[in-house]
C-alpha cells in the first residue's frame, strides 16, 4: 500500500438526508399531519370557503415544519424549549448542594436522576451501576504512547489493530456501548519543579545566580501554558442481557461487582493485542476527581497536586456545589466555575479523512491568547448486532426508494445528496457482509471557560479546529445540563 493511500484511509459515512418522509423528520411529519387534519375539518364543516376560514390556523402551523432553527428542525426546537420553560416553572433548572442537609442514603451530590447510581469499589476499581437502564460500567485510563507525533504508517498499523477490538463488540451479547473519551484541562508543571529543586538541591547550585533565576521565570511564565491531555475508555455492560451470565455467578450485587471484574480484564488483554496500554482502571476516588474537576476546573490544580496516597476526591463532593441552566441563555450552563456550551458533532469529514483527523480538536487553542482550550470531547459508540444492522440498512433502502417515487411523482430529479445516501448504504452492507461491525455513533463536545466572554472565544478556536478536522458541530440549545452531564460524568451515558 502506498503512502498515499496510507495517509487517507478512513471513510466514515455521512449523515443521511432521507428522514422518515422526504427527508423530514417525525417532529414535521406532526406539523403537517396536524395542517392537513385542520384543511379536512374545515373543509367537511364549511366547504371549499373553509379553506379560507382555517387558513390563520393551518398555514403557520404548516410553514413551521419546515423551517430550520440552529440546524434543527423548528417543531423540535419548539418541543425543547417548551420543555426547558417547564422546567424552568418547576425550579427544576437550577441545582445547589446544601453541605449541613443529611444527604439520602445510597445517593450521589448529583443533579438529576443521576444521583441514584451507585458507585462499588472493586478491588481498587470503581464498577459504576446505573439502576435506571440496568447497566453496569468501568472505567480505563489509556494510553497508545505519542499517537498523533507518529508517521502515518504506524498510526494505520495501530488503526488497524483496533479495529478487530470494535468489531468485536458486535459480535457478542450484553456489550451496550464504549465511550472514547479526551479531557483536556489546565494542569501545573509540579514534575517540573520538583525536578528542578532536587537537581539544585544535589548540585548545590547558587540559588541567586542568574541561570536559576532566568530558570525559574521561565517556569513562572509557562505554568499558565501547562495542560494535561488525557484519554479514557469507559465500557458498558447490558445486565438484562446478561442476566443468565449474573445468575450463574450467585446474582446481586456481587455477582455484578464479579462480572464487571472479569470483563474488564478480557478488555485489557484485547487493549493489550492492540498496543493499547491500560494505565490504570478508575477508582470511586478518580471518578468523583474527573466529574469534580469538569464542573470546577480551577478546583483541577487541588486534585493534581495531591500525593499519590491521597488522589481524586471523595465521593460526597463528586457533584457540584452549583448548577444553572440560566432563562434567556439556552445554549449555555453555569457550574461552580465555569461556563459550559455542549455541542452535538453532527457531520463528519465527508471526503477521505486521515487517521488522526481530529488532532486540531486536541490541541486546540484561544485564538488571541494561545491558551489551550479546556475541552471534553467523547465519542459514544453503540455495537450493533449484524442481523439488527442488515435490517436497518433493508430499511432504509426502503425509504429511500419509498422518497425516490415520490420525487418521481413529483417530476422532481434527485440530487447527489440523495444518491450519497444510497451509495453509503451499499457501502456499509458490503462491509458487513466483508466481516466489519456496524456501530451507531455520537460525538460530543463540552467547551468550558470561566465566564462567558472568554467561552465565546473558546467556541471560536474550537469552530476553527472542528472546520480543519472537516467535522460540523451543532450546539445542544435547551439541552445544556443534560449534554454537560453525559461529557462530566464518565459512566458511558449517551443521548437520545
Amino acid at each position: 500500500m502506498s503512502t498515499h493511500d496510507l495517509a487517507r484511509p478512513v471513510r466514515l459515512p455521512r449523515r443521511s438526508r432521507q428522514g422518515v418522509v422526504m427527508g423530514m423528520d417525525a417532529w414535521q411529519l406532526t406539523c403537517v399531519a396536524t395542517a392537513a387534519v385542520v384543511i379536512l375539518i374545515s373543509v367537511n364543516r364549511f366547504g371549499p370557503p373553509g379553506l379560507l376560514y382555517a387558513a390563520p390556523i393551518y398555514l403557520p402551523i404548516g410553514a413551521v415544519a419546515f423551517i430550520t432553527v440552529h440546524g434543527d428542525s423548528a417543531p423540535r426546537q419548539a418541543g425543547l424549549w417548551v420543555m426547558k420553560q417547564i422546567r424552568h416553572a418547576m425550579g427544576a433548572t437550577k441545582h445547589v448542594f446544601r453541605p449541613e442537609k443529611p444527604p439520602i442514603a445510597g445517593t450521589l451530590n448529583l443533579p438529576g436522576i443521576r444521583a441514584s447510581v451507585q458507585i462499588w469499589d472493586v478491588d481498587g476499581a470503581a464498577c459504576i451501576y446505573n439502576p435506571h437502564d440496568r447497566s453496569v460500567s468501568v472505567t480505563a485510563e489509556v494510553e497508545v504512547g505519542g499517537f498523533l507525533m507518529k508517521d502515518i504508517p504506524e498510526r494505520y498499523d495501530l488503526a488497524q489493530q483496533w479495529s478487530p477490538v470494535l468489531a468485536s463488540f458486535t459480535q457478542r451479547p450484553g456489550i451496550k456501548r464504549a465511550v472514547l473519551q479526551e479531557r483536556t484541562i489546565p494542569t501545573t508543571i509540579r514534575a517540573a519543579r520538583e525536578h528542578y529543586e532536587a537537581a539544585t538541591g544535589h548540585g548545590d547550585l547558587d540559588a541567586p545566580s542568574p541561570v536559576n533565576q532566568n530558570y525559574e521565570q521561565v517556569m513562572n511564565g509557562s505554568e499558565r501554558f501547562a495542560v494535561s491531555h488525557r484519554n479514557y475508555l469507559t465500557f458498558t455492560l447490558d445486565l438484562i442481557a446478561l442476566g443468565r451470565q449474573l445468575k450463574s455467578l450467585g446474582g446481586g450485587e456481587s455477582a455484578i461487582k464479579s462480572l464487571a471484574a472479569l470483563e474488564a480484564r478480557n478488555l485489557a488483554d484485547a487493549l493489550r493485542a492492540a498496543r493499547i496500554t491500560v494505565r490504570r482502571w478508575l477508582s470511586p476516588r478518580e471518578i468523583a476527581a474527573l466529574t469534580r474537576v469538569a464542573f470546577d476546573t480551577e478546583f483541577a490544580a487541588n486534585v493534581q497536586n495531591r500525593p499519590d496516597d491521597r488522589t481524586g476526591v471523595d465521593l460526597s463532593a463528586i457533584g457540584p456545589m452549583y448548577l444553572e441552566e440560566p432563562r434567556g441563555r439556552n445554549g449555555v450552563v453555569l457550574t461552580d466555575s465555569g461556563v459550559h456550551t455542549t455541542m452535538w458533532i453532527h457531520e463528519w469529514p465527508r471526503s477521505d479523512a486521515a487517521i488522526g483527523f481530529v488532532e486540531p480538536i486536541v490541541f486546540a487553542r484561544m485564538p488571541a491568547t494561545g491558551e489551550a482550550i479546556t475541552h471534553i470531547f467523547s465519542i459514544v459508540v453503540t455495537p450493533i448486532s449484524v442481523k439488527k444492522a442488515m435490517k436497518r440498512i433493508e430499511d432504509d433502502k426502503k425509504i429511500w426508494r419509498g422518497n425516490e417515487k415520490l420525487r418521481a411523482k413529483r417530476g422532481v430529479d434527485g440530487s447527489a445528496a440523495d444518491a450519497a445516501d444510497w451509495d453509503a448504504l451499499e457501502r456499509q452492507e458490503e462491509e458487513i457482509v466483508a466481516g466489519h461491525g456496524e456501530f451507531r455513533y455520537g460525538a460530543y463536545l463540552t467547551v468550558t471557560a470561566p465566564d462567558e466572554e472568554l467561552l465565546d472565544q473558546a467556541l471560536a478556536g474550537m469552530r476553527n479546529a472542528l472546520a480543519r478536522a472537516g467535522m460540523e458541530p451543532q450546539i445542544l440549545y435547551c439541552q445544556q445540563a443534560e449534554a454537560l452531564m453525559v461529557n462530566a460524568f464518565p459512566i458511558g451515558l449517551g443521548m437520545n
